[in-house]
């Protein structure tokens, strides 16, 4: 096996994580230059992971700027174990879910097709390629705890175990949630398709 080497000898990942680790530390130190670095890089991630939560409003854009805070002010945490986008959207997840938890609720989850893909998981061929409406139109329709969880999961990749850590729920239950949201999707769009719904 054939692993990629920067220049100073070490393999890239490791490189890449010193790097990120020692601009974290800069920023944590107070170095405003740093921390604009960390800022520009992080906001993508931060937008990302809020919109496909809670969609791109207002309060995907409010999330993020809070998601945004607390990174920098998290910076001192980032040990450089893993990649600098995965922490951040580690902790926008937390962010984004806190928000939740306050008592606000998810109107339509992403509206933008980018920040989840265009087709939910596990569908078939057949349904993949006729669905009649967004998916964020349906997703709309599943219940929230079911929806972030299958956000999560599909969208940014968590494993069940994070999916629990983050939302406070047994893995078990997260797993319940993903699979009957998976089932639910299926339901609808197969609905729609014996309906002959055309795509609004």
């Amino acid at each position: 096996m054939l692993v990629a080497v920067a220049a100073d000898g070490q393999p890239d990942d490791v490189a890449e994580h010193a790097e990120a680790r020692a601009l974290a530390r800069a920023t944590a130190a107070g170095d405003r230059q740093a921390a604009t670095s960390f800022a520009r890089r992080l906001l993508p991630v931060a937008r990302r992971v809020t919109r496909a939560l809670l969609g791109s409003g207002t309060d995907a854009d409010d999330v993020s700027q809070s998601a945004l805070i607390e990174l920098l002010e998290s910076a001192r945490t980032y040990a450089g174990q893993g990649p600098l986008e995965a922490w951040a959207r580690r902790i926008t997840v937390r962010v984004t879910l806190r928000w939740l938890r306050r008592g606000r609720r998810l109107s339509v989850v992403a509206h933008d097709e980018d920040d989840l893909g265009s087709e939910p998981a596990d569908l078939g061929d057949d349904l993949r390629e006729h669905i009649p409406r967004a998916v964020t139109d349906y997703l709309a329709l599943l219940p929230e705890p079911q929806r972030i969880a299958l956000v999560l999961r599909h969208a940014l990749d968590h494993t069940l175990p994070e999916i629990a850590e983050l939302t406070g729920a047994p893995v078990p239950t997260v797993k319940s949630r993903v699979l009957k949201a998976e089932e639910t999707l299926r339901k609808l769009i197969r609905r729609d398709l014996n309906l002959g719904r055309p795509a609004p």
